[in-house]
């Protein structure tokens, strides 16, 4: 019976010095003595404000370094833009207001709470809404709040959140958080480290992208297809396809950047739309003009497709098609 007392008493130590903050981002064990640390220095009231806050400080980091690199889908699996823990959750649906929900089935950091802790009260999973509130705010270029609404250890069958604009919020829960979190000084905070790190920090989203060059680029669910004829255009998107499976890409971006449009490459152009949509892809359109866009796909087309300024602009557009898609 000691033995078990011992052994109970060992498992709820408070760890005696703090972990590596990154660290805990790609090793469980590492996250729970964060959680540890956090929960036995202040108590859980006070430990939802620094955990949340420390998730958000990583979300926001790794959005600028895969936005930098195109490295990964955002939005999407794996949630972390290391080889690190799944604490993203993918968004179903995007109101006008940018209210969205979304969860995480077999939350890494629910279990950890419960193998530590046992069942919670409420919503415990403080690091993964900070960090999914850091996500979604590089990505939608504004201050989001994510709230987790259920959770596996406090009995639920997942861990569900829902995420607005800060400012949408208007409950004690959000004022609280509000009162700890300075957005703007995190999001200098996280460029600053990108720059620290050798990364561009332009915010352009180009990477080592040569958008002179007339080659086929894919990053997670986003490929950028070079116009060069609907024969050469479609048999590219083909190869890609068989080379990647079906259901790896989700936005093409059609760069016509160079293209002379003319009647003839008008129908070409159409009919590499037209494959797309029948493929379920979503299209942005780069280097066309919106009125000659219109004169050449004409007014009766039922889906007329978005249009970006250039490449840089398609692709961050793509990237959010790809998310909320």
């Amino acid at each position: 019976m000691n033995d078990e007392r011992d052994e109970e008493a060992a498992l709820v130590e408070p760890a005696s010095e703090p972990p590596d903050v990154r660290d805990a981002f790609d090793d469980p064990d590492e996250l729970e003595r964060l959680r540890a640390n956090a929960f036995e220095s202040v108590g859980a009231p006070l430990a939802e404000g620094i955990l949340y806050g420390i998730g958000m400080a990583e979300g926001l980091f790794d959005a600028l370094l895969v936005a930098q690199r195109f490295a990964g889908p955002l939005g999407g699996a794996p949630g972390h833009a290391g080889p690190g823990l799944e604490l993203l959750f993918t968004p179903s649906g995007l109101t006008p207001g940018r209210r969205f929900v979304g969860r995480i089935h077999r939350s890494v950091e629910s279990a950890l709470h419960r193998r530590r802790y046992g069942s919670a009260a409420g919503p415990i999973c403080h690091v993964s809404a900070g960090y999914c509130a850091g996500w979604y705010s590089e990505l939608l270029g504004q201050f989001v709040l994510v709230r987790e609404r259920a959770c596996a250890a406090a009995g639920g069958a997942s861990c569900d959140y829902e995420a607005q604009p800060a400012e949408a919020w208007s409950d004690a829960w959000s004022a609280s958080l509000r009162r700890v979190l300075d957005f703007e000084a995190m999001l200098e905070s996280a460029r600053k480290r990108l720059a620290a790190t050798g990364e561009a920090v332009e915010g352009d989203m180009m990477g080592a992208f040569d958008p002179l060059s007339p080659a086929v680029h894919v990053w997670g669910p986003v490929m950028v297809l070079p116009y060069s004829g609907a024969g050469d255009t479609l048999a590219a998107l083909d190869t890609i396809a068989a080379d990647l499976g079906p259901d790896a890409i989700r936005v093409v971006v059609l760069d016509l950047t160079g293209a002379r449009v003319d009647g003839v490459e008008a129908t070409g152009i159409t009919r590499v739309l037209d494959d797309l949509a029948r493929r379920g892809l979503e299209s942005v359109l780069v280097g066309v003009g919106d009125e000659e866009t219109a004169r050449w796909l004409g007014g009766e087309r039922l889906s007329q497709p978005l249009r970006a300024p250039d490449i840089s602009e398609g692709i961050h557009l793509a990237f959010q098609l790809a998310t909320f898609s």
